[in-house]
């Protein structure tokens, strides 16, 4: 029995990506962590990178498959992933969360068994969540446990990609008929969504560091 094959994609979601953190822009540490799974794991890797064609030049140096697309729209990526080189497998990792570590892509690749056909790492929400009003006056409180904090990768089959669909709740659109499954998220996941949190992100980058000597 052959080997699967699999592409690893790190989306560059936003141009938050290209900022610098801990010396090294965002997008460069997670295509890093991605790079470091593609080398322990057992299957037959392929890197990737989804980005607009008017970042192209940013990447050009990552020595990896350039998948131009807009890489928020589920059917643009799916678009672009149909046309490139084969593979039975995607990994999507959002750029945005350079923390993640490659115990997360092992965990989330381990969850495709059976007959599941896309996974993704999530985990319990714990803030509490107010429901607003337009003039801004709080109306209820939301029930959190009706709630998750979804990461990546999103681990999917390539046979379960919906590549006439348009949106989803996924990187690219899913079958109809898709089994979807999740599997526990590292608090270190986090992502990092405008310059004022690359500080924060900072700081738990030097801990971290700290910690390990």
């Amino acid at each position: 029995m052959s080997t699967p094959s699999l592409k690893v994609v790190v989306a560059v979601t936003s141009p938050i990506a290209f900022e610098l953190l801990n010396k090294d822009s965002i997008v460069h540490s997670s295509f890093g962590i991605a790079r470091a799974f593609s080398i322990e794991t057992s299957l037959d890797t392929h890197l990737a990178i989804a980005v607009t064609e008017a970042d192209t030049h940013r990447v050009a140096d990552f020595g990896c498959e350039i998948l131009i697309c807009e890489p928020n729209s589920p059917a643009s990526l799916a678009a672009v992933l149909k046309d490139s080189k084969p593979c039975d497998l995607v990994a999507i990792h959002d750029s945005q969360r350079p923390l993640t570590r490659t115990n997360q892509f092992h965990r989330t690749v381990e969850g495709l068994i059976g007959d599941v056909d896309a996974v993704r790492p999530a985990a319990a929400f714990t803030e509490t969540l107010k429901a607003v009003t337009p003039d801004q006056m709080i109306e209820r409180t939301i029930d959190r446990t009706s709630m998750q904090r979804i990461s990546t990768p999103e681990m999917i089959r390539f046979s379960a990609i919906d590549f006439a669909g348009a949106g989803s709740t996924w990187f690219v659109p899913l079958k109809a008929d898709a089994k979807t499954a999740t599997v526990d998220a590292d608090p270190e996941s986090l992502r990092v969504n405008s310059a004022a949190e690359i500080a924060l992100m900072e700081s738990f980058v030097h801990w971290q560091q700290s910690i390990a000597k």
